[in-house]
């Protein structure tokens, strides 16, 4: 809730509203949390909609699982952080999936995710760039493209002869990946891209990064700030996203 986008003045007010104090969601109708944030019960419906429910009694439910879900995941990885054990450091890598997982999913839009799986569908090539440890998370996404007979390949740097080919045009799509959304070879990237009119989606963590703000959509992914697993769960975070769009095209002739 937190991540989406696309929302009214309102519907934004009514979010922070309920993010400073997620218990009111339990204790007030929605007519109630209307009259809280002064706006109207059909807003507050609609915004639950937006969020994917079908109506407020469905949103408390989701909102409540969610939550419980989320310290379930928190609290399992504070626990288990390794200490030299090597069955406890068995245990703490599925924590680090299961942490990475539930908040790259909370972090999604579906308004942004479905027009950029319209892309993928739409493209004639794949383009995905990103530097260091990104790159192989590009390469493996390129790989299971490549396998349902997609044209995908992966970049570390800017080709320049092939971003000024002519023939390139916004049938490419491309991915950029920086979880900083300050790499600036990526944004170097990004800005070339725009110019030329490609497609553009950002994987990055936040909204305001200045890399979000070259991009047409962006995805939002996770990385939590605990030293050298923080690499894992960015990996993770993104190949997850990938892997979303890709099951969104098996069923694509």
């Amino acid at each position: 809730m937190k991540y989406m986008q696309n929302l009214t003045v309102q519907e934004k007010h009514i979010v922070e509203y309920i993010l400073r104090d997620p218990q009111v969601v339990f204790d007030h109708t929605a007519q109630e949390i209307a009259g809280l944030t002064f706006t109207s019960a059909s807003t507050v419906v609609r915004l639950c909609k937006k969020l994917g429910a079908q109506g407020y009694p469905d949103f408390q439910l989701k909102l409540a699982l969610d939550d419980e879900i989320r310290q379930l995941s928190s609290n399992r990885l504070a626990a288990r952080q390794p200490s030299g054990s090597l069955t406890d450091h068995m245990e703490w890598i599925p924590a680090i999936y299961d942490e990475a997982l539930i908040e790259t999913r909370r972090r999604i839009d579906l308004a942004v995710l479905q027009p950029v799986c319209d892309w993928v569908q739409e493209a004639v090539r794949i383009d995905i760039y990103g530097s260091e440890s990104n790159y192989y998370t590009a390469q493996q996404a390129c790989a299971r493209w490549n396998e349902i007979g997609r044209s995908a390949i992966a970049h570390n740097s800017a080709n320049h002869h092939y971003l000024s080919n002519p023939h390139l045009d916004a049938s490419i799509l491309s991915f950029v990946i920086s979880h900083t959304g300050r790499n600036p070879a990526m944004l170097e990237i990004a800005r070339t891209l725009k110019e030329k009119g490609r497609r553009i989606v950002a994987l990055t963590g936040g909204m305001d990064t200045p890399l979000a703000r070259l991009c047409d959509y962006t995805l939002l992914t996770y990385a939590a700030p605990i030293g050298p697993a923080s690499k894992m769960f960015s990996a993770i975070s993104a190949q997850y996203l990938f892997d979303v769009l890709l099951v969104s095209n098996w069923s694509t002739p």
